[in-house]
């Protein structure tokens, strides 16, 4: 068979007997993969420095005559995002985007606009660049590319266009807004300011260019935090294991 050669995020890698890496990828064109790269525990040339976790890396393969893994034939790094590396906190937000495309992308569903999402996230914490946007700008897209984004149009229950004045409330159930003659704003149903409202509905346009800052006040960013908190836990039907980490930690 022939190699395929593709850019790829490397998302996770364990030990496979004594030498060898079992090596979770997220490729540009292929998606969610794993492959085995032999020998990589050792000295060797083709996989040298590349096979870090969160590491962008150009990756040649080789699919297998059976099984699901394919082989790794070499891999080059491309950008190790050493800014992440270097802080904790920052581990834990690349471990958070990490499990969320898992989730979202299981094996063998593609998605380029989910693998530049995850790079441009990555390379934004990693230089430090407005975390706290960053990873809202991550959740919010990710979301939308995934099937779930949240109707900001008009009200899900009375149907009322929503034109951009006063308070908006989220409705998880239906994952769209509602207004305040239908429901009480609550822990249960979060809400949203106008200024929100924009942010959200712009960072969730794919016309958006994944390098814009989302730009928005501190008020907004805790609004959109506890709104998207309560989405991706409805619509995934858990809570990320990573997540719990996150929210005690402020960026500046």
């Amino acid at each position: 068979m022939e190699p395929k050669k593709t850019e790829a995020i490397i998302l996770r890698t364990r030990d496979l007997g004594e030498s060898d890496l079992l090596v979770t990828f997220f490729s540009s064109l292929y998606g969610n993969l794993k492959g085995v790269a032999k020998g990589a525990r050792r000295s060797s040339k083709r996989f040298a420095n590349s096979l870090s976790t969160f590491s962008l890396v150009d990756l040649q393969s080789r699919e297998r005559r059976s099984g699901d893994l394919v082989l790794l034939e070499s891999c080059e790094l491309l950008d190790g995002f050493p800014g992440i590396r270097s802080d904790y906190n920052l581990l834990l937000r690349a471990s958070y985007m990490v499990e969320m495309t898992e989730t979202l992308f299981p094996s063998n569903v593609p998605s380029f606009e989910m693998f530049q999402l995850l790079r441009f996230a990555l390379e934004a914490i990693s230089k430090r660049q407005n975390v706290d946007e960053s990873m809202i700008s991550f959740q919010a897209r990710a979301m939308k590319i995934g099937g779930f984004g949240i109707n900001l149009s008009r009200c899900s229950r009375c149907g009322r266009q929503y034109k951009g004045e006063g308070r908006a409330l989220f409705h998880p159930p239906s994952g769209s807004i509602v207004c305040l003659a239908c429901e009480k704003e609550s822990v249960m149903t979060p809400g949203m300011g106008p200024d929100t409202v924009s942010a959200l509905h712009r960072v969730q346009s794919s016309e958006r260019p994944l390098s814009n800052r989302l730009e928005c006040s501190d008020n907004a960013v805790s609004e959109l935090k506890a709104v998207l908190t309560s989405h991706i836990e409805h619509c995934l039907g858990k809570k990320l294991k990573s997540a719990k980490y996150l929210h005690p930690i402020r960026f500046q």
